[in-house]
């Protein structure tokens, strides 16, 4: 677009003395719009910047110039695993006694690392305590990191979007924590985009992901409104097997105390044990924006209600795959009691499918800003970690692409909502504008 005419004139009458005076603007304004090889070389940049962030921080760690911990969160999986292995899988769940186990500085720098997972989760964990600690996280964070992108790759065609995916501070934060945020990812994409296409693949994925239950309370009403029955079972199926296996590793008293710990968790986030201005859901959010107690709770009964209606009636009424399964996935934060920013990994894949579809079919108002925004704010999610209260930047990025979503699956499905048992045929789209 150029602005060839003249924008401003001024004349001796608006400035006694003076002749009058014509300034034209001519500014190329397309040469600054975000094209696909200005793109590239914006991801390619931050990339950089991360890849060598990442580098300086094992350099300094490594020759002793810095106290901080590699990998973070990883050092409670290493630990819980060695513990686990040696006979103490119950008392791990003990946060006292967790602490006494952690390395010196993982409990200088994260006073808060405590054990929360089913005993489920030590049997993937326990190949990895027989190695030292910086080869086992280095493994750990690389090859989930593969898993999810490999996964993603058989959805996700365009190259760019997978670039900014790996590049993107989502990815970062999941890779430099050591946590489970590419590992919950994978499994997610896999539950949520195959259970029509490969069932059993899909079932595994979603019985699998009961190692971090929280985060997938709602596929089974997703594969009840839709009738996924091979995959509903196949979910129970390995959910059961991992838990008696576990059993038959680890015994009965690990089930006991972790049951005991998940029951406590409410109670650690809501006295603030737990980092709020880390996490990303309403219910963390409430509390960290200083809200009582019982209303945080409302907020989050509201958010799973609102949440788990829009997943069933996605799943009975949106008849394209990659839609009904980002709907899924953009709810899982909305639904969880809590989620950290370090998983907000699993929310590059419903902002792909909306980058795809306004590419494909034309974007609606604001979709675009929005989303850039969703994808830059995972790098600024902890700026207000040392505040007692204040603004969830976490909870911004998973009400965005939430309400995204929301909004796409309504204006392709018209009459989504609707009461009635026949499903609603998708009509024609109509976007507001077309493809860039």
């Amino acid at each position: 677009m150029r602005l060839g005419k003249p924008a401003l004139l001024l004349t001796n009458e608006d400035i006694p003395g003076m002749a009058a005076v014509e300034i034209s603007l001519n500014i190329d304004w397309g040469k600054y719009r975000p094209t696909r090889s200005i793109l590239w070389r914006a991801i390619g940049a931050w990339a950089g910047i991360s890849l060598a962030t990442t580098a300086l921080m094992y350099v300094l760690v490594l020759s002793g110039r810095s106290d901080a911990v590699i990998g973070g969160d990883f050092t409670a999986f290493h630990t819980a695993a060695k513990a686990a292995l040696e006979g103490a899988a119950a008392q791990i769940y003990d946060p006292a006694y967790f602490r006494t186990l952690l390395p010196a500085a993982a409990v200088a720098g994260e006073g808060t690392l405590s054990w929360q997972y089913p005993p489920s989760y030590l049997l993937l964990m326990a190949p990895f305590a027989a190695l030292p600690y910086f080869l086992a996280f280095t493994l750990w964070s690389t090859a989930t990191a593969a898993g999810y992108y490999a996964a993603a790759r058989q959805i996700i065609r365009d190259r760019l979007i997978l670039f900014a995916i790996i590049a993107g501070p989502a990815s970062f934060a999941a890779y430099i924590t050591g946590q489970n945020g590419f590992l919950t990812a994978m499994l997610l994409l896999a539950a949520c985009a195959l259970p029509n296409k490969r069932p059993l693949l899909a079932g595994i994925a979603a019985g699998l992901l009961t190692m971090k239950p929280h985060l997938g309370l709602l596929i089974p009403i997703a594969y009840l409104a839709a009738g996924c029955w091979r995959a509903f079972g196949a979910a129970a199926l390995t959910s059961i097997g991992l838990a008696l296996v576990s059993l038959a590793a680890f015994g009965a008293e690990p089930w006991l105390a972790f049951a005991t710990a998940a029951f406590e968790t409410s109670g650690r986030i809501e006295a603030g044990v737990m980092p709020l201005a880390k996490m990303a859901t309403p219910y963390s959010a409430a509390l960290f924006a200083g809200a009582p107690a019982l209303l945080a709770y409302l907020i989050y009964g509201a958010s799973l209600g609102v949440s788990a209606m829009f997943v069933w009636f996605a799943w009975r009424r949106i008849s394209d795959p990659l839609l009904r399964a980002a709907a899924l996935v953009s709810c899982v934060f909305m639904a969880a009691p809590y989620g950290f920013y370090y998983e907000l990994i699993i929310l590059t894949f419903p902002g792909a499918v909306i980058i795809m579809r306004g590419l494909e079919r034309g974007w609606l108002s604001y979709e675009r800003p929005l989303i850039a925004l969703a994808y830059v704010l995972p790098a600024f999610a902890t700026t207000f970690s040392d505040f007692r209260h204040g603004l969830s930047l976490g909870f911004i990025v998973t009400l965005i692409i939430f309400g995204l979503v929301l909004r796409r699956a309504m204006h392709e499905t018209p009459g989504l909502f609707r009461l009635g048992r026949e499903p609603v045929k998708p009509s024609p789209i109509k976007p507001d504008g077309a493809p860039s």
